[in-house]
């Protein structure tokens, strides 16, 4: 997962990422179509979760 954080000054959402020329950690702002990217990424995978669910409840009710 993305390491997402709020923003202390500005209250928005941010990645944090190293900067390269002197290796400390700052915060860059999530641009709206990252962040809905990483909704759709999630909502597939929560409906392939879903299918495995019914999929195993199927398997184990014919197992009974």
């Amino acid at each position: 997962m993305s390491d997402i954080h709020q923003c202390p000054t500005c209250n928005a959402r941010a990645k944090r990422i190293i900067d390269p020329q002197n290796g400390e950690p700052r915060l860059k702002a999530l641009q709206d179509d990252e962040a809905a990217a990483k909704i759709l990424q999630l909502k597939k995978m929560l409906e392939k979760e879903k299918q495995r669910n019914e999929q195993l409840k199927a398997r184990l009710a014919a197992l009974e």
